[in-house]
């Protein structure tokens, strides 16, 4: 903020120091003859509506404005014709929405355009265009030059803007060549307007500029009809990028990213519903997600809250209106703000938060289109969400809730195949075998056998190596896929298992008793290991040495032990 108070400011010094000063220059070397003050006003309001309702090609406005001056100067003179410029000017702070502030903006523009009224004019000058000549071609040469003259050092100018803000920006374009093109509309426009206004009078008006601004006009709502298609277009190919994402979080990740860049919003927040709750999921920032310390809402609490009480979009154009009823978190830079609810099934799933730098950002046309995004999203997350619940039952234990017998087969062929391409060094597969455990069983109950199998997988989760993979072998046999460890360290690991298991105090409440109250049991284990390359070089053949070492190796030597694997 303080940033762009100091460029503005130093706009404004360069604007003080040249526009009215150069006005005052102007007025006194260059004034105006006898004005029809009518005309003056009719053009003012022509020059204003022109900047005011621009014209829009691929999303860039053009602007039409010459169309108008050129005959104020031709009528009146240089000063006349800056005077409506400068005006007409004034109309680009209400009509557009621009990563410069406004002020910012206003003095930049009408800097430049004073100086392209003044190097236009001595381009005129030069082709020997009079003030008040009616005299057809030596008129139409001279406002030809103003006119080239006008657009190509607006063009410079604007390119060396870029360069010096550090925007790419082409010096040849097909806009460059839509902006010369332009010159051929704007020509015979602006000499009608002249030469009707010298004999027709302030009737001229009626003939020409009402008819062009219902031109303009119906130009606007068909490029605002091909602007709402688009978006939709857009809009339906995230939605089918959303929906081939295979996990939640893969699509609120997508979503936000998706929708931020369509919408060009510096900021984007989403929450998640719970039972009257709403908790920030997701916070994206100028580009990038970051973390933000955000206390959860109620119902009717900041915008978001209100959104969820009243089920029901909000939309703030600058930020004196909502600034009241935020809740604890605005970035200082924060203006427009657009707030919908993201239902499903007439229930509201999720709130998101979109807010733009610039005032009066958004409009009632992208509330349908959001919409539209919203429930690809929420399809998506409902069929993310279903096959993550596939997957794991498909890949998980339902009992101890680790990675079952075929994911771990699939994922110890994959760490093989990296040992064999040198991504690791070696591998390890470490085998245990909960000792007795038919006793218990037998003496507690299956259900009692049952939570202890849970609560040895959660000793098992909390003891496993980055990296690697642990998951239930079968009935009470459990294995570890230890990639980039060797036999030596594999061997260590299963002695530390050893140790943890047998002094845990595995506390359950058996069913097989007449006094049902909580007990605690001691088991011990016994753990096979073997390691490649130095014992095979076959995925299954390893896990098969290692359930021999297990058995032929610990359970044969008295249990409640560790044994590697030896050829």
């Amino acid at each position: 903020m303080a940033v762009t108070m100091r460029s503005t400011m130093r706009y404004f010094i360069l604007w003080l120091f040249t526009v009215p000063l150069g006005l005052i220059y102007v007025f006194l070397n260059y004034p105006p003859g006898q004005v029809n003050w009518i005309n003056i006003v009719v053009f003012t309001v022509f020059g204003f509506l022109t900047v005011y309702y621009p014209i829009f090609r691929n999303g860039t406005p053009v602007f039409l404005v010459l169309w108008v001056t050129v005959p104020v100067f031709l009528m009146h003179g240089i000063f006349i014709e800056m005077i409506v410029m400068q005006i007409a000017i004034l109309a680009n702070i209400f009509s557009l929405s621009n990563k410069l502030p406004s002020l910012q903006r206003f003095f930049i523009n009408s800097t430049l355009f004073f100086f392209l009224s003044i190097i236009a004019a001595i381009a005129f000058g030069l082709a020997g265009g009079e003030i008040g000549s009616i005299d057809f071609w030596p008129v139409f040469i001279a406002v030809f030059c103003y006119q080239v003259v006008h657009t190509v050092f607006n063009d410079f100018v604007l390119k060396l803007l870029a360069v010096y803000k550090g925007v790419d920006s082409r010096f040849f374009s097909k806009g460059l060549l839509l902006d010369y093109a332009m010159v051929l509309v704007v020509l015979p426009l602006s000499l009608t307007l002249y030469y009707l206004l010298q004999f027709v009078g302030v009737g001229a008006f009626l003939l020409l500029g009402i008819p062009f601004f219902f031109i303009s006009l119906v130009i606007r709502l068909y490029n605002n009809s091909e602007k709402i298609n688009e978006k939709l277009k857009q809009a339906g190919d995230i939605g089918h990028g959303l929906s081939v994402l295979l996990t939640e979080k893969n699509v609120i990740d997508q979503f936000v990213l998706n929708v931020s860049d369509m919408f060009d919003v510096e900021y984007m927040y989403l929450f998640d519903h719970q039972d009257g709750w709403l908790e920030l999921l997701r916070s994206f920032e100028h580009d990038k997600f970051i973390e933000i310390d955000f206390a959860d809402l109620t119902a009717g609490q900041g915008i978001a809250g209100m959104v969820l009480a009243q089920n029901k979009p909000l939309i703030y154009s600058e930020r004196k209106e909502w600034e009241s009823i935020s809740k604890d978190y605005s970035p200082d830079g924060m203006q427009s703000v657009l707030c919908v609810p993201i239902s499903r099934n007439q229930e509201i799933e999720a709130v998101l938060f979109m807010a733009s730098d610039q005032k009066s950002y958004f409009d009632e046309y992208q509330l349908k289109i959001l919409d539209l995004l919203c429930s690809y999203f929420t399809v998506s997350i409902e069929k993310a969400r279903y096959m993550e619940e596939a997957v794991t039952k498909n890949e998980r234990c339902a009992l101890t809730k680790l990675y079952n017998y075929r994911f771990l087969e699939e994922q110890l062929v994959y760490e093989m195949d990296r040992l064999k391409n040198k991504e690791i060094d070696s591998l390890s597969v470490v085998m245990l075998d909960i000792d007795h455990f038919k006793q218990v069983n037998d003496r507690y109950g299956h259900q009692s056998g049952n939570d202890i199998l849970y609560m040895f997988a959660r000793k098992l989760e909390a003891a496993l190596p980055v990296g690697g993979t642990v998951g239930r072998f079968g009935g009470e046999e459990f294995v570890y896929i230890l990639p980039d460890m060797t036999k030596a360290d594999a061997v260590n690991f299963a002695e530390y298992l050893l140790d943890e298991i047998g002094g845990h105090d595995f506390t359950i409440i058996p069913d097989l008793v007449e006094d049902i109250q909580p007990l605690i049991v001691h088991i011990t284990s016994s753990i096979g290991v073997s390691s490649a390359p130095g014992d095979t070089d076959e995925a299954m053949v390893l896990l098969r040495n290692a359930d021999r070492a297990l058995y032929l190796g610990a359970k044969q030597a008295g249990r409640n032990r560790v044994a590697e694997y030896v050829k």
